[in-house]
């Protein structure tokens, strides 16, 4: 066939041709130029980015007739032959289909033998991460030690895959992918040559969907040059014969979701469908827009991680300036925590559906880590006033006379001779109001944060604190000392002293009364400060002769519940429904 692809037909030929990979092609000239060419150079980065192309101009600029030389003069007879792919003293090798350890052995051997008519014997590996392991062994040695007349050249896209015994015997170079600037200016350089106009916007998707590779936008490019007779392509055209997902109904979903407009994005969901759209493809297209959004609005506009056109960023920078990064981070998190559903689901347009509705009920305003701030202050306040209501009960005075009236004789009671039933106190119910101050209104969301210290709370809590009763004094020892709290919840205490409170229990373990001698103590400080009392705990003897008596029993019990506890026998229960006796 006479025609050749835009790929192959604008090859770069020279260092300076190269596009976006300034750092390594600087490297590689300032190599030749000071004679400083390493035997083994390793090209690493992703895919169409130009290893092959580097490794191809890097042979030429070694055995060039006029080199040693960065600039190749790509009209001696090697330059040519390198051209073309038919060089007799440059060996280009798929690793993928020679990945044997016989043709290693074979390279190998004809590593001794000296070049036929160039400089230089080059060997160019491409994806040589495909090579066999013991294909890299049987490399080792020459590549570490090769003759002065050999130099290695290898390209791969997945270096981690290289062993590191390899790696340390190359000098390694790291492709990037190309900006999307750079892909552009290229671009709109080859159809001027071709003698087409191709729209700004329309080669902005095409360099988008090439994902920072060259050869995948000239691949694009060809095709969309291809495809019909105009010499004046819009971006409109572009977007069809791509059959990717149009940029502008990306920016349509994201201002949909941010105004909460369901109907509009079912809508859109169903145009996409229509159109003939992967919905999958279309998801990743939401997933990349609103991580969009979210560097935007941490970054800021400028910020080098992103891979967008200026009036894009200019458009996003609008649209999220007045939203909270928080707000942003839900929408992006619920959108990767779906895409397993999408990427599975029969239904694909109604689980597309369903995640878009998902997003519109996420409250921006809400602030979570503010509300917990509040409700524990306004908890606070509540504590304070209902413990300067006073020493007597919660409830209002009236309820208080009430009581006392209905406790009285019959015979005080005036007009009646019988005793007069005892009246049930209104439901006391907490009225925010009554406990706030009257400057402050119940419903204001700062008026808790300009009051009192909390630590000043604390201490007028302290002075209208009154004694606790045991069942008080129980909740409190439970938060303190739970152990404690779970010894004597199995024993009995008897308040009836003055001065002290005696609790009983039955027998303990050695464990447990040592627990207990190391805690008085505490007990001590704990019912003097909650109780006004001493704590006194007796222990019972629970009819065991003798401390070796109870240490038996309480070993049988341990091996008891060890031996339900055994894996065997839990499987046993499990396996056929029974029950331990």
């Amino acid at each position: 066939m006479s025609y050749q692809v835009l790929a192959l037909k604008y090859r770069p030929q020279t260092f300076s041709d190269v596009v976006g990979q300034d750092h390594v092609t600087t490297t590689l000239t300032n190599a030749i130029s000071g004679n400083r060419v390493a035997h083994a150079l390793l090209l690493a980065g992703p895919r169409g980015t130009g290893k092959t192309t580097i490794a191809r101009i890097m042979a030429k600029a070694l055995t060039c007739q006029a080199g040693p030389t960065p600039s190749p003069c790509n009209e001696c007879r090697i330059c040519k032959d390198i051209i073309n792919g038919h060089c007799a003293d440059v060996f280009e090798i798929d690793g993928a289909s020679n990945n044997s350890v016989e043709q290693i052995r074979e390279l190998r051997d004809n590593v001794a033998y000296m070049p036929s008519a160039a400089r230089y014997k080059i060997y160019i590996i491409d994806e040589v991460h495909m090579l066999s392991v013991a294909a890299f062994n049987a490399l080792l040695k020459t590549l570490e030690e090769p003759p002065d007349h050999v130099i290695f050249i290898f390209a791969t896209t997945e270096v981690h895959k290289i062993p590191a015994t390899i790696l340390s015997r190359c000098q390694r170079h790291d492709l990037s992918r190309i900006s999307l600037d750079r892909i552009c200016a290229h671009l709109e350089n080859l159809c001027r040559k071709e003698g087409y106009t191709v729209e700004k916007e329309g080669l902005e998707l095409i360099a988008l969907e090439a994902d920072g590779s060259i050869r995948d936008s000239l691949s694009l490019l060809d095709r969309i040059l291809s495809a019909g007779p105009e010499k004046e392509i819009g971006r409109q055209i572009v977007a069809q014969r791509l059959r990717t997902t149009d940029r502008r109904v990306l920016f349509s979903i994201s201002s949909a979701v941010l105004e909460r407009n369901g109907a509009c994005l079912i809508e859109l969901v169903s145009k996409i469908n229509d159109s003939g759209m992967d919905l999958k493809e279309f998801y990743s297209g939401i997933i990349a827009q609103f991580r969009n959004l979210n560097i935007i609005r941490l970054c800021g506009k400028n910020s080098p991680v992103l891979n967008m056109i200026e009036t894009e960023k200019l458009e996003l920078d609008q649209m999220c300036q007045n939203l909270p990064p928080a707000y942003l981070g839900m929408l992006l998190d619920l959108l990767l925590k779906e895409e397993s559903i999408v990427r599975f689901a029969s239904h694909t347009q109604t689980a597309v559906e369903m995640v878009l509705l998902k997003m519109i009920q996420i409250e921006p305003e809400t602030r979570l880590d503010e509300i917990i701030t509040k409700v524990d202050l306004l908890a606070r306040r509540m504590e304070n006033r209902l413990d300067q209501a006073g020493a007597g009960s919660p409830f209002p005075q009236q309820n208080n006379n009430l009581n006392q009236a209905s406790v009285l004789p019959a015979e005080q009671v005036p007009g009646t001779g019988s005793p007069r039933p005892m009246p049930e106190p209104p439901p006391y119910e907490l009225n925010l109001a009554q406990i706030l101050p009257p400057d402050i209104p119940a419903d204001s969301p700062g008026s808790l944060e300009s009051d009192t210290p909390v630590h000043q709370e604390k201490e007028q809590v302290k002075e209208h604190r009154r004694p606790a009763s045991w069942s008080g004094f129980m909740e409190i020892l439970q938060h303190e000392q739970p152990f404690i709290f779970g010894l004597f919840s199995k024993g009995q205490a008897d308040t009836s002293a003055p001065d002290k409170v005696i609790v009983t229990l039955a027998s303990c373990s050695g464990f447990e009364t040592s627990r207990l001698n190391n805690a008085t103590k505490t007990l001590a400080e704990l019912g003097q400060k909650h109780l006004g009392k001493s704590i006194e705990v007796r222990i019972e003897d629970n009819g065991c002769a003798d401390d070796k008596t109870c240490r038996q029993q309480y070993d049988r019990q341990k091996a008891e519940q060890a031996a339900a506890a055994h894996p065997m026998v839990l499987h046993a229960v499990r396996l056929f429904d029974a029950d331990i006796i």
